[in-house]
């Protein structure tokens, strides 16, 4: 659609990677301001090396797993650094693993209480992905499926074409359909977010927050036509097969969460 979105001279801003930093800029700025108002206890700076270090291990988790997806080829210790250290394809899930795993190590590590960061990030990180979506749909990646049609009618107004794809076919425009849909989910997160605390125990922001995504994403990629993997021959996308785990493992939790506790405040 439009992969470069500036191109003055010697500036040139790709959009997917401009709309990648822009999204982890929105979700700093998120989570320092969900702390201002629901966990005002929290140093800053701890804060902030903790969203560096879940950065970085967010990039290399994404990175990670789509090389071993998409990136056949690449096998082998220095091969799969040499990747992992260099510019390509990335995965949602990858990173959001990577950086929650990280993110929890760092706060174990530092005695900080993982549920209150839960509920903090997981808002910041839907905010994130859904900025970066834009990005994939300018810049063509992570596509829709053709939209049936009878022959010689004319497509949706809201449907696309991709010039990269070079095939004229009109699909689905399902990176902003996921932008907003994730978009909605981040922004009820942080209107809730007050109730839910009251309500709930420490981390139930963070718990409904990954709910919601996981099943937003198993249903999204039935309109997906990109290569991601699949799981169980060609039943399952990778990324549904991961949805389907989070989900059930959020199962498993639910008589912690239905259990009764302090409410959720620092």
């Amino acid at each position: 659609m439009l992969p470069i979105l500036i191109n003055w001279g010697p500036l040139v801003l790709p959009s997917w990677h401009t709309f990648y930093v822009l999204g982890a800029l929105a979700a700093f700025a998120l989570l320092l301001d969900l702390a201002r108002r629901h966990a005002p206890d929290l140093d800053r700076q701890v804060l902030s090396r903790l969203f560096a270090v879940s950065y970085v291990a967010g990039y290399l988790g994404a990175r990670l797993l789509s090389i071993q997806i998409e990136e056949p080829a690449i096998r082998g210790f220095t091969a799969t650094l040499t990747a992992l250290l260099s510019f390509g394809p990335m995965t949602f899930y990858g990173g959001a693993i990577a950086a929650f795993l990280s993110g929890s190590a760092y706060a174990l590590i530092n005695r900080l209480k993982v549920p209150i960061l839960m509920d903090l990030a997981i808002p910041a990180g839907l905010l994130a992905l859904a900025l970066g979506r834009v990005g994939c749909f300018l810049n063509g990646d992570d596509y829709g499926k053709a939209i049936p049609m009878a022959a010689g009618a004319k497509p949706p107004i809201w449907s696309v074409t991709l010039p990269n794809l070079a095939d004229g076919i009109a699909r689905y425009p399902v990176q902003l359909i996921e932008a907003g849909l994730v978009s909605a989910l981040a922004l009820g997160l942080c209107i809730g977010f007050s109730y839910v605390r009251r309500h709930g125990r420490p981390g139930m922001v963070g718990y409904l927050g990954i709910i919601g995504y996981a099943n937003l994403r198993f249903g999204i990629e039935f309109l997906r036509d990109d290569f991601r993997g699949f799981a169980f021959g060609t039943w399952l996308s990778t990324s549904q097969f991961i949805s389907l785990i989070i989900l059930a493992a959020c199962a498993v939790s639910i008589p912690f969460w239905l259990r009764n506790g302090q409410p959720g405040r620092p």
